[in-house]
Order: structure tokens, then C-alpha cells, then sequence
């Protein structure tokens, strides 16, 4: 009976929250705090997102390999997990319409005859769901020293409008082939993070 309690984990005890400021270009003021050590895990990746009414710009700096990506099998290789809550309602034990859950890799992959490189994934209620975007609109570009620049335009974003709503929810995870994965919130070892967007952090957008 006891083997079926969830762990008490620090990160299961506090509700993350964050400043997420407006911006093309990414700065030091728009780095996420490594929350890591409140799961238990060790980091290896450091986040830093920006806001616009075009959309959301995200900064990712993974330390070592991450270039061995797999579909549709991308949560057991290398490849970074975006969710978003553009509403950011911590009532439901379920994705509404406004979850979205997306994935970029790492390098392009072949399948069925498709180029993959981004999409989105996200699983409602038949009765809560909005059209998954095209994943040509994700745009995911490749620099130097494992840096990643990753956009997704406000189109992409159902129910995105940072005029009427000043908060996200969000959270990521990025998982490393053969090794343990990063986390913002509750990890999904604990929970099946995809369905649990009460759990996911607030994201508060500032000017």
C-alpha cells in the first residue's frame, strides 16, 4: 500500500510562478529560474522566453550531446516539450482548450514521408478541443554550442491575447536519449504532466 503514495517531492508543495517579459530579443531579465533541484534532478538545459503580440520566443542552452531526436517516439530521445495554458486555468484536472502541448527536435526526421522537425501533440476531452496547429508554423533553429531558438506565433497559441489576459500557464520538460529528463513543475514521474495543466507553473507577462 505504501509502494502506491505519490513521493513527496518540494516542487508538489508550491504553486511556480514567474515573470515572463515582453520581447523580440532575448536578455538575461527573460531567463526561467532553474527549479530543478526541487525535483530531486540535476539541470542541463537553461530556459530564458519572451512575449509579443506575434507570439512566444523561446531561448534553450542544452549542455552536452542532444542530437539524436526519434519520432513519433520523441519523449524517449532528444527533444524539447513546450506547454502552454493561455488562459492559465488551475481548476480542471484536464486540458482545455486553450492546453497546448508542443514538441521541437533536435534535427529534421523522416516519417512517412514527412520532414518533422516540430508539431503539436496535445490530447483533450472530446468535448474541449481546438484544431493542432501546423507544425511548419513551429519554428525551431539550431546555433552554436547547443543553442536552440525556438518561436511560436500567436496563431499557434488558441485563445492567446496578452492585451485581456496577463498570465500562462506553462511548463516544459526536455528529455535527453538514455538519461533523465528536465523539468520546470511536477515532474511526470509523479504525474502525467500532459493532462495535469493545474500543475503546470503561472507565467505572468509584464511589459
Amino acid at each position: 500500500m505504501l509502494e502506491e503514495l505519490v513521493p513527496l517531492v518540494p516542487v508538489h508543495f508550491v504553486q511556480i510562478q514567474a515573470d515572463c517579459f515582453a520581447g523580440k530579443r532575448l536578455s538575461d531579465k527573460h531567463r526561467l529560474p532553474d527549479l530543478s533541484k526541487l525535483n530531486g534532478l540535476r539541470s542541463f538545459a537553461d530556459l530564458s522566453i519572451g512575449w509579443s503580440e506575434e507570439g512566444v520566443r523561446m531561448r534553450v542552452v542544452i549542455e552536452g550531446a542532444f542530437n539524436e531526436p526519434d519520432f513519433p517516439n520523441f519523449q524517449t530521445a532528444d527533444s524539447i516539450e513546450l506547454f502552454f495554458d493561455t488562459r492559465d486555468v488551475k481548476t480542471t484536472g484536464y486540458n482545455t482548450r486553450f492546453c497546448h502541448h508542443f514538441y521541437f527536435l533536435p534535427e529534421a526526421v523522416q516519417h512517412d514521408g514527412n520532414r518533422i522537425v516540430a508539431g503539436e501533440a496535445t490530447r483533450f476531452r472530446t468535448e474541449d478541443v481546438h484544431a493542432l496547429c501546423d507544425g511548419d508554423k513551429l519554428e525551431i533553429k539550431k546555433g552554436k554550442k547547443g543553442i536552440f531558438e525556438i518561436f511560436i506565433p500567436a496563431e499557434c497559441l488558441h485563445g492567446y491575447d496578452p492585451g485581456q489576459f496577463n498570465r500562462m500557464g506553462f511548463t516544459y520538460r526536455i528529455n535527453r536519449i538514455n538519461n533523465t529528463s528536465q523539468y520546470f513543475s511536477a515532474n511526470d514521474e509523479d504525474f502525467s504532466i500532459e493532462q495535469q495543466p493545474s500543475l503546470w507553473a503561472s507565467l505572468k507577462l509584464v511589459k
